[in-house]
C-alpha cells in the first residue's frame, strides 16, 4: 500500500510533456490516479491510457506505470537482460538501480527500486536509438497503511473476456489478434457494451512496453476533429493531436484504436501487423464517430 505524487514525463516522439499525478494504491484494489497540474515550464498533459489487469485495471496518466506484477517481471526477464547497476535515491528514499538491456545491446529501461520494499520509485524507458521515451518518478511517497483514498467509485474498464469468449468472437468475424510483434504478449482482454455497440480492449506487453488495441464495428467519419491524418508504415492512419499516443483507422468494417506507452518503432510494428483497407474511399465513409470511444478512454 502506498500513496504519493509522481512527475510523469511524456513520450519523446510526442514532444516534451509532463504532468504531476497523485496516486493511491491498496493491495488487491484499483489504483487511483488524478492529475494535479502540469509541470512548470512544460506544455500539455499526458493523456490517460488503460492499463490491463496486471496493473490493477486502472486508468493512469501517461507512463505512470510504476507497479510491476509477477507476470510482467517474468516477461521483462524473458525479453531483456536485467541487472543491478548500483544505488541511488528517489523522493528521499534509498533505491537500488536496475537496468533492462535489449538482447542485441542497448539500454531499454532503468528502474529505481525502494531498498526496503522493492516498490519502483522511478522508471525511465528508452527507444532503440537510446533516446528517452518516458520518465515517471515519485517526488513524494508514503508507504504502508492507511491510504487516504479519495471517496470515488472506481472499477476496471469493461468486463473480462475469457479465452473461450475470445474464440467465439473470432468465429463471428471479430479480428482479435493474439501475440503481436516486438514480443508483445496478450495480457488481458475486456469488453464494454455501449450505445454504439461492443468495444473490445486487448492489452499487450513485453514486460516493459504497453499497447492497448481497441476494436469496434464501424467506420471512421469523413472528418476527425482533434486528429491528424498521417502515413505510418505506408498506411494512412489518424493520430491524436493531444500527444500522439492514440492512432486510429478503419479496416473491413471495424475501427481500430491503438493507445501505446511504447517507442515509435514498436507502435509502427503493431500497426503494420493489424488489418488495413488500402481503398482510399473506404476511409471516407460516414459512420459512427470515434470521438465517443476516445471520450471513454480519457476521463
Amino acid at each position: 500500500a502506498y500513496q504519493g505524487v509522481e512527475v510523469v514525463g511524456g513520450l519523446a516522439q510526442a514532444g516534451q510533456t509532463a504532468s504531476v499525478v497523485h496516486v493511491w494504491h491498496t493491495p488487491g484494489g484499483v489504483t487511483l490516479t488524478q492529475a494535479i497540474a502540469p509541470v512548470p515550464g512544460w506544455s500539455g498533459e499526458v493523456p490517460h491510457i488503460l492499463l490491463p489487469a496486471d496493473f490493477g485495471g486502472q486508468d493512469v496518466a501517461g507512463a505512470a506505470m510504476l507497479g510491476m506484477s509477477l507476470r510482467l517481471v517474468a516477461l521483462l526477464s524473458k525479453n531483456y537482460r536485467v541487472t543491478a547497476a548500483g544505488w541511488g535515491q528517489v523522493a528521499g528514499r534509498p533505491a537500488r538501480v536496475v537496468t533492462a538491456m535489449r538482447p542485441g545491446g542497448g539500454l531499454a529501461a532503468r528502474f529505481w527500486l525502494d531498498r526496503a520494499t522493492t516498490l519502483p520509485l522511478r522508471r525511465q524507458t528508452f527507444d532503440a536509438a537510446g533516446h528517452l521515451v518516458s520518465d515517471a518518478a515519485f517526488i513524494q511517497v508514503r508507504l504502508g497503511l492507511p491510504v487516504a483514498r479519495p471517496a470515488v467509485a472506481a472499477r476496471p474498464w469493461g468486463d473480462p473476456l475469457a479465452p473461450a469468449q475470445l474464440t467465439a468472437l473470432r468465429a463471428r468475424g471479430w479480428p482479435l489478434p493474439g501475440p503481436l510483434p516486438a514480443d508483445l504478449a496478450l495480457l488481458d482482454a475486456r469488453q464494454e457494451i455501449t450505445h454504439a455497440g461492443r468495444v473490445v480492449d486487448l492489452d499487450y506487453s513485453d514486460g516493459l512496453c504497453l499497447v492497448s488495441v481497441f476494436v469496434q464495428r464501424g467506420h471512421l467519419p469523413l472528418q476527425m476533429s482533434g486528429w491528424t491524418e498521417v502515413v505510418l508504415r505506408g498506411r494512412q492512419v489518424y493520430v491524436d493531436d493531444s500527444a500522439g499516443q492514440g492512432l486510429a483507422w478503419s479496416a473491413h468494417g471495424f475501427v481500430y484504436t491503438v493507445v501505446a506507452a511504447a517507442p515509435e518503432q514498436t507502435v509502427g510494428q503493431v500497426v503494420a501487423a493489424l488489418p488495413y483497407d488500402s481503398n482510399p474511399g473506404f476511409m471516407a465513409r460516414l459512420a459512427r464517430g470515434l470521438h465517443r470511444l476516445w471520450s471513454w478512454l480519457s476521463p
